[in-house]
C-alpha cells in the first residue's frame, strides 16, 4: 500500500493528541492490544478518487472485550454521513459490526464488549474502518486496521 504525502505528518499529530483514547488507563502489558490503519481512497472498494486520508487507532482490552478508537481524517469531499468498523480482510468488503459515532473528526469513543469471533478476526487484521459520505455512499476512506508493533 503506498503512503500519500502528508499521512506521515497527520499520522505523527494523532500520536500526540492527549486523551486520544476515553476510558483507557495507561495500557498493562498482557491486557492491552493496540491497532491502527491509515485511511485512504485507494483501499475502498472500488477505489475512489478522494484525496482524503486519516488515521485511526484503536485498543483492546482482553478483559473487558472493549474497543476504544481514535480517529481523524481530513478534506473529505463530501458530507460523512456514517462510519463503520466492518469484518473483512484487505480488498473485500464485508458486514458492518458497529457504528462508529459520533460523526466528524476527530471521533473518540469505545464500543463492547466484542464477541469472540470479533476478537479473533480483529487479532487477524481481518477488519477495517471506512467513512461514508453524501458524495461516495460505498465509503469515500478506508483502512485496515493492523496490530501495533509491542513497547516494552
Amino acid at each position: 500500500m503506498a503512503i500519500r504525502s502528508g499521512t506521515t505528518s497527520l499520522l505523527l499529530a494523532a500520536l500526540a493528541l492527549p486523551g486520544a483514547f476515553p476510558d483507557v488507563a495507561v495500557a498493562k502489558a498482557a491486557r492491552q492490544l493496540t491497532f491502527f490503519a491509515v485511511m485512504n481512497a485507494g483501499q475502498v472498494i472500488p477505489p475512489t478518487t478522494s484525496n482524503a486520508m486519516g488515521v485511526a487507532f484503536i485498543t483492546f482490552d482482553e478483559s473487558t472485550k472493549r474497543v476504544c478508537y481514535s480517529i481523524t481524517y481530513s478534506t473529505l469531499v463530501g458530507t460523512e454521513t456514517e462510519a463503520h468498523l466492518h469484518a473483512g480482510q484487505a480488498g473485500q468488503t464485508n458486514a458492518v459490526l458497529y457504528d462508529l459515532n459520533p460523526l466528524g473528526s476527530p471521533k473518540v469513543n469505545c464500543l463492547g464488549p466484542i464477541k469472540p469471533n470479533e476478537e479473533r478476526l480483529l487479532k487477524q487484521g481481518r477488519m477495517y474502518i471506512q467513512i461514508h459520505t453524501d458524495v461516495f455512499v460505498a465509503g469515500e476512506i478506508r483502512g485496515q486496521l493492523i496490530p501495533a508493533p509491542a513497547v516494552h
